[in-house]
């Protein structure tokens, strides 16, 4: 009769399966020598990826801010500074500073703020996230906040926050494709040849501008309120296109960041979460931005040409 092996000790190679018991099944035993499935990474854990985008996407800082971060030595992971684009191993002890950055799994989808600022109003990021957090009921709204594009502070309007610092970087990128439009309240006298003058300038101070569309709205006297809408134009070029023809750009509001729209329904001072179909129609922009042009292919000869 065949002994049993103890219990807690694995048969010997080549052992036969024990028979089975009536009721039972019989027992197989475990294959030894082959090596042992590797065990997931922790949850608290981030995967392994490259350091700028694990830093950005845990909102720490950009791409650029990590990548001059890592050339300033100020950067270490276990002890040495990394390379550019080095993959981080769960468990690895990251120090800025000398001092710990705890970067975590992405805990769902990153949070994306839309915030009306006054003009000429100084963007406290901690103060409006915190307003906000309280009147939205965010959750995990004490992170680490960018602003995408953020406007001059001597103008106002729409302003986009996050907290996922891989998604501004990429909206970032995709600007000179994003249409905005501005509203301006222009102080002299205005008349339809100076409008047309506008929509046909390409270029202001040497610097390329892409005006689109420019509409009066409404006004008297030498006050004057204009909707224009650009692309890839930096403001201070629409307030000194203006000035060199002897008129004052008083105010600038932006109204509209690609398919996002500032609301009359958004008082100065508040913000509110980016609807999904916001998210979506502005992702969908900047991807078609971000392609690359299809290359023109030369038409071949035929044999024999």
């Amino acid at each position: 009769m065949a002994r049993r092996p103890p219990a807690g000790k694995p048969p010997r190679r080549g052992a036969r399966p024990t028979p089975a018991r009536a009721g039972r099944p019989a027992r197989v035993p475990r294959a030894t020598g082959g090596p042992r499935p590797s065990r997931p990474p922790r949850g608290g854990d981030v995967p392994t990826e490259r350091i700028q985008k694990a830093l950005a996407v845990a909102g720490v800082g950009s791409r650029r801010e990590v990548e001059r971060w890592i050339r300033e030595g100020r950067l270490t992971v276990d002890g040495v500074v990394p390379e550019l684009g080095q993959k981080l191993d769960p468990g690895a002890k990251i120090l800025l500073d000398g001092r710990p950055v705890r970067v975590r799994a992405a805990r769902g989808p990153s949070r994306i703020l839309l915030h009306h600022r006054s003009p000429g109003e100084a963007l406290d990021l901690k103060e409006v996230v915190a307003r906000a957090a309280e009147r939205l009921e965010l959750p995990h709204a004490s992170g680490r906040w960018l602003v995408v594009n953020p406007l001059p502070p001597v103008d106002g309007g729409l302003e986009i926050l996050t907290e996922d610092g891989a998604w501004a970087y990429r909206v970032t990128r995709g600007l000179h494709a994003l249409t905005m439009d501005y509203l301006l309240r222009v102080r002299g006298r205005l008349d339809e040849a100076q409008l047309g003058e506008f929509r046909a300038a390409t270029e202001c101070e040497g610097e390329p501008m892409v005006i689109l569309a420019a509409e009066a709205q409404y006004g008297e006297g030498l006050n004057h309120w204009l909707r224009v809408t650009v692309r890839a134009t930096r403001t201070a070029l629409v307030r000194h296109w203006w000035a060199a023809r002897g008129l004052v750009v008083s105010r600038l509001m932006r109204v509209r960041f690609g398919p996002v729209h500032l609301g009359r329904d958004l008082p100065r001072g508040h913000a509110r979460e980016l609807t999904l179909a916001e998210r979506h129609a502005l992702d969908n922009e900047i991807r078609a931005a971000l392609q690359p042009a299809p290359e023109e292919t030369s038409a071949r000869p035929a044999l024999g040409e």
